[in-house]
């Protein structure tokens, strides 16, 4: 009952500041991305009791409580703003940048749901895509000015670094194993989610003048990166090192300004990184070696046989969004007794790479629609890299084109489109395109 009141309360309070102060309305999905989905109390417990030698035994009754703030944020935001754009004089649905562009996206999803098998499912995964783009229509639309910029960013950062100092301890104090996973029960989301936020870190550390601002930020930004080695997650590595690789050799100016620091943050990790556990730094050896990248791989190239076969009689439209999961029995038992269980527990969620799975689901009209939104997306970004290059915000831009990349790359191996990793993306994503109109205003007031 306390629970309910509890949360009744935080609701109103939420629902009065978004009122108030719409573009807030980004900063609590930033802050609730980490909580999304189940939160295990007895484990916040638990580390309460090793780390402060407290014993608080009624978080227990708690456990197994599901929280899904994320949609209940994004729908007050929405009626908030239809409610003052009605009836108030603001006009928060104005800008359309890249948004006609998912459209085609949105209506191959709706016609391959006309398969749906089980509603509640074909719902969840419509509504999983439909968040994507309303938390990146609401960021360009709210965040109008630097100060609201800030902000935006600084949350970002503030809830990175708490999640990097609760995964640290975690894999310090509470020993149930050598891969840090936070609050996200996964050290695969967890990488997929750091990997987001790193990059933006580096190109905000360019960005500012102040000092203290920059040892704060070079501070998070240590965590962050000791949080991401101790996922262990190889995709995770691969995918930032490439999107770095890529990013900085599209610049053309301020190259010796950006990596200068990019490698002494590296070395500080790294020496950082060496004064932990004998243990972990030799399951980060282990974990490195040909073999076990060879052990990671061939499980994952099953995918692609399982996907395909599924796929095969329904090319145009796929077997149905939000299927997946009551079909994927049926195609693993053809694989034999002893090893069906393992390929099962294997492929059971997702087919580990994002491409593969919408494909799967949606056939050759759905990935030929999102993949045209990817173009249009990085075609944007990248043209949009000269003009901003003599800005005070160019290395800020190039941070956050990072932050849209890597996540592109990431989900080759994986599919972070759970535990609200997707609206992180639609985020950062939205930030860019508010810097490079940030850049048209401007230039506009200088011809007038």
């Amino acid at each position: 009952m306390i629970f309910w009141i509890i949360t009744i309360s935080l609701v109103c309070i939420i629902t009065g500041v978004i009122f108030c102060r719409p573009y807030l309305s980004v900063v609590f999905v930033i802050v609730s991305i980490p909580f999304e989905g189940a939160i295990d109390y007895n484990f916040i417990s638990k580390l309460i009791q090793r780390v402060i030698g407290f014993r608080y035994n009624t978080i227990d009754t708690l456990e197994g409580i599901t929280i899904y703030p994320l949609e209940a944020i994004l729908a007050v935001s929405v009626l908030v703003c239809i409610y003052k754009s009605i009836f108030g004089r603001d006009n928060c649905f104005r800008n359309m940048k890249l948004v006609y562009c998912y459209i085609p996206f949105v209506l191959c999803i709706m016609l391959s749901a006309i398969k749906s098998i089980e509603l509640s499912l074909t719902v969840k995964e419509i509504v999983r895509w439909l968040e994507l783009i309303v938390i990146y229509y609401l960021t360009i639309n709210l965040i109008n000015d630097d100060k609201k910029m800030r902000v935006i960013l600084y949350s970002i950062f503030l809830t990175m670094a708490m999640v990097s100092v609760v995964g640290i301890i975690n894999i310090n104090y509470m020993a149930d194993g050598y891969r840090t996973i936070s609050f996200f029960g996964n050290p695969n989301p967890l990488a997929g989610y750091a990997n987001l936020i790193i990059p933006v870190f580096f190109g905000m550390l360019m960005t500012s003048v102040c000092l203290w601002e920059r040892i704060t930020l070079g501070i998070f930004t240590v965590l962050s990166i000791i949080n991401w080695i101790l996922t262990f997650s190889r995709s995770a590595w691969c995918s930032l090192i490439l999107t770095m690789v890529l990013v900085f050799s599209l610049t053309k100016e301020k190259k010796k300004g950006v990596v200068l620091p990019l490698v002494v943050f590296l070395a500080i990790s790294a020496i950082l990184f060496l004064s932990l556990n004998t243990n972990i730094r030799g399951k980060f050896i282990e974990t490195t070696t040909l073999n076990a990248v060879k052990v990671s791989l061939v499980p994952r190239a099953l995918c692609y046989p399982i996907g395909l076969n599924m796929v095969k009689d329904d090319l145009i439209l796929g077997i149905g969004i939000g299927n997946y999961p009551l079909l994927i029995k049926k195609y693993t038992k053809v694989y034999e007794l002893t090893h069906y269980w393992q390929v099962y527990e294997l492929t059971r969620h997702h087919l580990h790479s994002l491409y593969l799975q919408l494909f799967v689901e949606t056939g050759i009209m759905g990935i030929s629609a999102f993949v045209f939104w990817l173009v249009c997306i990085v075609k944007y970004l990248v043209s949009s890299l000269k003009a901003l290059e003599m800005t005070r915000n160019y290395s800020l831009f190039v941070g956050l084109v990072g932050g849209v990349i890597v996540y592109l790359f990431n989900n080759l191996a994986d599919v972070l489109t759970v535990h609200g990793i997707h609206l992180q993306w639609g985020i950062i994503l939205g930030l860019a395109v508010v810097l490079i109109q940030f850049r048209e205003s401007e230039t506009c007031l200088k011809t007038v």
